[in-house]
């Protein structure tokens, strides 16, 4: 078990350091709206590995047979995508609405962490590998849960520590530099989003 725990954490550092969307909206909202708002980003993609991790355990059979689910996925994924990337070019100060109601708030980070991460098919795809490579070690059903269970830990572990670092350092940034992240995000947020469409078409 102590090989499973060993390789799970290892794993969940290199996964953690995907700079894609989610990373860059973890920043981003870490520098606006405080360390917590990433801490609650990350909750929302751990919640989502652990959901892509289920599937990719028990396998795909159990789903419900959708038509065209995967490109109705991809559209919804890359609206939602582009949208924010559009949002960062417009805003100019962060929205305080969402700030009134501590559990709006934490709903509105949670599920923005979890969304990010799972309209994005090469999350899934890595866990699917990820699972089935597992296989070869000959694991029994405790070590694949250490794995697992490690592997997401970390994860979270490390993506809290990108959140208080971004936080930390934000007195030390100009609101030139801070604008210019949030351009950005947008950017990334907007091409992952149009990559999403052409992968559908």
């Amino acid at each position: 078990m102590l090989e499973a725990i060993s390789l799970g954490f290892f794993t969940g550092i290199v996964l953690s350091f995907g700079f894609g969307s989610v990373f860059f909206a973890l920043i981003q909202d870490s520098i606006e709206n405080g360390y917590q708002a990433g801490i609650k980003i990350s909750l929302g993609v751990v919640f989502g590995d652990i959901l892509m991790v289920f599937i990719a355990f028990l396998g795909t059979s159990f789903l419900p047979n959708i038509p065209n689910f995967g490109f109705y996925s991809r559209i919804f994924g890359s609206i939602l995508l582009i949208s924010l990337g559009v949002f960062q070019f417009i805003q100019s100060k962060p929205s305080t609405k969402k700030k009134d109601f501590k559990l709006a708030r934490f709903f509105y980070f949670f599920g923005k962490g979890f969304l990010l991460n799972v309209i994005n098919p090469v999350n899934f795809i890595s866990w699917m590998v990820i699972s089935a490579s597992l296989k070869s070690y000959k694991y029994d059903i405790y070590d694949e849960i250490a794995f697992f269970s490690t592997c997401i830990l970390m994860i979270f572990v490390v993506e809290s520590v990108f959140a208080l670092s971004a936080y930390k350092i934000k007195n030390k940034m100009s609101e030139k530099t801070i604008q210019y992240i949030k351009y950005i995000s947008g950017i990334v947020f907007i091409v992952v989003g149009l990559k999403l469409i052409y992968d559908a078409f």
